[in-house]
């Protein structure tokens, strides 16, 4: 979930974020979250290219907290935790009257589902906490979505190479997805987790993990202008049983901030997804991709910013948040004036009419990828 493009620093705007109920759960998030998942790089070589240090991310999550941010967002597999360690270190510094308003989510991956319990301990040692606000599955408990996760190969600077998925051997058996979703309302019987949330589940999966009996406050989605795809199913679904929708990758990976005019120009590791050809670098669907429509819609995007005089960046941040049920945005923060930009984009209330434009727009594109919700995995993989 990239930041903004760079920008010439705004003044920071008196804006209150609107707080908002995750279904009909008691949990309520602010309507721009923190995206954590920068937290932990180590530099240049590493999936996002750039280094964050402690101090950055002390400074950082302080600004957002005091800018009305209290949904904070990660997972034990950014930077193999140390999204998680940043994160715990920076709440532990931040003053006593935010850090009472700070809400934490983070997420196990379907790999180690088999020892939930395990896994929840690493994630509350590496917080620093006791209890967790919102613990989720990170992707269905299947061998698709675990091969994911599964690969050995790492980048130069040592983290995951997230191209690369695991082969049968290196996945193994899927853990049941029954015993996981009970032991996680153990869990929260004994006080460590408060509510229990899933990301990336389609509504075959959502499915199987109700009939456990589990209450979901939260399914996590990716989910932007260029990428629609659950609105076919997923989010009616989620409306249907009140299960709140949180939207990431607002900018998908900073393609929506306009900086990209051609296919090419787009880093190897943001042009893995469906919208691009199957045949570039590190890319594992095996699609054709989309690439001339998604261009299109992008030109087009760009032509609606500049008529209406809403920066493309913040037209991206503010339009999840139009769409019934979705009640939070994440986006990332890796400069100071990230955070006043991306409060002031996530309380614009787009026009009607600009609103329609862009789903105009972009509908083309929506239904060439139709209703996959895995943005990285074709057809064989699909979330459904």
């Amino acid at each position: 979930m990239p930041a903004c493009a760079e920008e010439p620093p705004v003044k920071k705007a008196k804006v209150e974020l609107l707080q908002r109920q995750c279904g009909s759960s008691g949990l309520t998030v602010s309507c721009l979250a923190y995206g954590c998942w920068q937290l932990g790089q180590k530099g240049a070589d590493d999936y996002w290219g750039l280094e964050v240090t402690q101090p950055m991310a002390d400074d950082l999550v302080k600004q957002a907290a005091e800018a009305g941010i209290t949904y904070f967002d990660t997972a034990e597999d950014y930077a193999k935790g140390g999204s998680e360690t940043q994160l715990g270190a920076a709440l532990k510094v931040l003053p006593k009257e935010l850090r009472r308003g700070v809400v934490v989510g983070s997420k196990i991956l379907p790999n180690n589902c088999g020892d939930v319990a395990a896994s929840l301990d690493g994630t509350l040692q590496r917080l620093g906490v006791d209890c967790i606000d919102l613990y989720m599955v990170h992707w269905p408990i299947d061998k698709n979505s675990m091969a994911h996760f599964a690969g050995h190969a790492t980048n130069e600077a040592g983290g995951r190479d997230y191209a690369v998925v695991g082969n049968d051997d290196e996945v193994g058996d899927a853990p049941p997805t029954e015993t996981a979703f009970k032991t996680l309302m153990q869990l929260q019987k004994e006080g460590k987790v408060k509510h229990i949330g899933v990301s990336n589940f389609g509504v075959n999966q959502l499915k199987e993990a109700l009939a456990t009996g589990v209450k979901i406050a939260v399914n996590q989605l990716c989910y932007n202008m260029i990428f629609r795809a659950i609105e076919f199913d997923i989010v009616p679904f989620c409306n249907e049983n009140k299960i709140g929708v949180i939207a990431y990758s607002p900018l998908m990976q900073g393609i929506l901030t306009g900086n990209y005019k051609t296919a090419d120009e787009v880093p190897t590791y943001r042009a893995r997804s469906r919208q691009f050809s199957g045949k570039r670098p590190k890319s594992r669907h095996g699609e054709g991709g989309q690439e001339k429509l998604l261009f299109e819609a992008i030109d087009k995007i760009r032509t609606i910013s500049e008529e209406s005089g809403i920066a493309m960046s913040d037209l991206a941040v503010a339009w999840p948040l139009h769409t019934p049920g979705v009640i939070s945005v994440i986006a990332g923060i890796t400069k100071e004036h990230h955070v006043a930009k991306n409060v002031a984009a996530a309380a614009i209330k787009i026009p009607a009419d600009v609103l329609q434009k862009l789903n105009d727009a972009t509908d083309p594109l929506k239904q060439a990828m139709g209703s996959n919700a895995d943005l990285w995995q074709g057809a064989d993989g699909r979330i459904n």
